[in-house]
């Protein structure tokens, strides 16, 4: 077996840390090693940290006493003694990650900077999840369905953005998924965007500890004109947390029903380059018309490696014909995955329909599409899944739970509990994250080290 953590470091190296001084080629091949190696970076020890005026996205620590980590708007950071605010310099103070901070000092990651899912959660179980043809699959090469909630948008409904509430449905509904819907409108992001980055990352550290799969979502329904404030965050959190298997990154909740060529593709594309200037981990795209339209994302699909793409229903509303443009996309070549979807109608209100809804659910499972419930929250609406008033602190009866909240609790409960009932033999042994055969890991090593080979042959011929 081959111990990967000094390879990571180069990989890392090559894909991430120096954007623009390789062909994107270089960069793509060292990313798609990384995310097989299941390599992690995290910065815990000073050594670690930056160096002056060097970048600083990913360690978040300078090395010298005196300097700080200071963000750029465009999602560049470095480290400078002093930052002066300006239209190309936003100054925020960048602090360490943040991951490990919580009451169980076990999970948290190792001076190394490798790290383990907790034993028998999904993550151990599944590592990185890839994009091949239609479906997901596994760091073992078998496909993967994942299943859980959606949180409620951040601004309204951040109460339930908490360690104990991610606990909770872990451990009592048996989800493996969360999805964090971050408002970015109406008092979202864009007005107080330290205040919503500060629930998102409680979330998805909380996912890491217990070894679920997290979506950290840019819940808009107009992205377009907010691409740079979209380009920045996912440059951050894709530098903090792209490393991890564990983190997703849904680049557009909701997109209406503009143009899927001019108007979505263009915003998207954008996204998806910063984000692989990070990490190599699931990217999930929005589709026009609120993510239903997935066939027109079939006949053009963006650029890239690793992208799936949303489809949004609700059931007493979305029936056969949105199946069908479901297999159409499928038929294509495309991975779906339904991030957001409802028993109720469309306005999250009105009558539940469970017939309908277990016949989505059947066809989800039939084309193994992952999914996540909408929503984890009180408000006095059909598709909640808690009563008003409910607490914040999870260890919920069936009692408060509304109609829709009991049936997809036991759905997914009754999930999780066959998976974890499969003979071992049937999924695989998973293996440390940090680690790999020797097999897959030189075939990714020679991969790369080919494409060196060209490029250098390439940079002969032309001198």
């Amino acid at each position: 077996r081959l111990d990967c953590r000094p390879l990571c470091r180069s990989l890392h190296s090559f894909a991430f840390a120096m954007p623009g001084f390789l062909p994107r080629s270089i960069a793509a091949a060292a990313a798609a090693a990384a995310a097989l190696l299941g390599c992690v970076v995290v910065p815990t020890k000073a050594s670690e940290c930056s160096l002056p005026l060097s970048s600083c996205m990913t360690t978040r620590c300078c090395k010298l006493d005196g300097w700080k980590c200071y963000a750029q708007n465009s999602g560049v950071a470095r480290c400078k003694r002093s930052c002066t605010k300006s239209a190309s310099w936003s100054c925020e103070e960048l602090g360490p990650v943040r991951f490990g901070s919580g009451s169980d000092p076990s999970a948290s990651p190792s001076p190394s900077g490798s790290f383990h899912a907790p034993p028998g959660s999904p993550v151990a179980q599944h590592g990185h999840i890839q994009v091949v043809g239609p479906r997901l699959i596994d760091a073992h090469g078998v496909p993967v369905r994942l299943r859980g909630m959606s949180l409620f948008w951040s601004q309204w409904g951040g109460k339930y953005w908490n360690a104990g509430v991610i606990d909770w449905l872990v451990k009592d509904w048996g989800i493996t998924m969360i999805r964090a819907a971050m408002g970015v409108e109406s008092g979202g992001y864009l007005e107080n965007h330290q205040v919503e980055k500060e629930k998102l990352v409680e979330v998805v550290d909380a996912a890491i500890r217990n070894g679920i799969y997290v979506v950290i979502d840019w819940h808009d329904h107009h992205a377009e004109p907010h691409v740079e404030e979209a380009k920045a965050f996912f440059a951050e959190m894709s530098a903090i947390y792209g490393h991890y298997p564990n983190a997703f990154f849904e680049i557009f909740n909701e997109p209406l029903q503009e143009s899927w060529e001019t108007d979505i593709m263009p915003y998207e594309q954008q996204i998806v380059d910063t984000i692989r200037r990070h990490s190599g981990n699931l990217i999930i795209c929005g589709t026009r018309t609120w993510s239903q339209d997935v066939d027109l994302a079939a006949d053009k699909p963006l650029k890239g490696f690793n992208l799936a793409y949303t489809l949004h229903f609700y059931a007493a509303y979305h029936k056969e014909s949105l199946r069908e443009k479901a297999r159409v996309a499928l038929s294509k070549g495309i991975a779906l995955i339904a991030s957001e979807w409802g028993t109720c109608y469309f306005d999250g209100n009105g009558q539940l329909d469970l017939n309908e809804t277990n016949i989505w659910l059947d066809f989800l499972a039939e084309h193994n599409i992952s999914d996540a419930n909408w929503a984890l929250n009180d408000k006095d609406e059909a598709c909640s899944a808690l009563l008003p008033g409910m607490q914040n602190k999870a260890n919920w009866s069936t009692d408060v739970l509304t109609d829709s909240g009991r049936f997809v609790r036991s759905h997914l409960k009754s999930t999780r509990e066959a998976e974890t009932k499969k003979p071992a033999e049937e999924e695989g042994a998973a293996e440390p994250l940090d680690q790999i055969s020797s097999a897959q890991g030189v075939h990714s090593l020679f991969t790369l080290v080919l494409s060196l080979l060209a490029m250098g042959m390439t940079a002969n011929l032309r001198a």
